[in-house]
């Protein structure tokens, strides 16, 4: 073997080291997985009336979601997307106010649970869509 074949066999040697040695790296792909919860880093530093704050915030955004899911997005608002990005966004809601219910257990705070708070805040929801607004006032002015 020449000089020559010998820098080429090791070369060769080499690339198909670097090959072996990246290519766990290069063809496994590992999607990331949505973390658990869904707090903010200020989340934390809250007090119990901000977290309380947070979550009737967030429950009142769920409710309004399941109503516009249950009834169906208003016509000639561009609304395409809604029937595919409300789903996301209610179970991204549900999974915030989960996690902002651990929160106020580890902070020692009054515990909100989730589902009656978006049940509770959906009824008054649909309660001031259904309510008739009240009668225009009139004012007899003397004059």
């Amino acid at each position: 073997m020449n000089k020559r074949d010998s820098i080429a066999l090791a070369r060769f040697g080499l690339v198909c080291s670097v090959a072996f040695a990246l290519s766990g790296c290069v063809t496994t792909v590992y999607a990331p997985d949505p973390p658990p919860y869904m707090l903010l880093p200020v989340d934390e530093s809250m007090s119990c009336a901000g977290i309380a704050s947070s979550f009737r915030f967030s429950a009142r955004r769920a409710a309004r979601l399941e109503y516009w899911l249950s009834v169906g997005p208003l016509a000639g608002y561009g609304n395409e997307r809604f029937p595919l990005d409300a789903p996301k966004q209610l179970v991204d809601e549900r999974r915030r106010l989960d996690a902002l219910s651990d929160l106020q257990r580890m902070k020692g705070c009054t515990v909100m649970e989730p589902g009656p708070a978006v049940v509770e805040e959906r009824s008054r929801l649909e309660g001031s869509i259904i309510r008739t607004p009240p009668p225009p006032v009139v004012l007899n002015s003397r004059g």
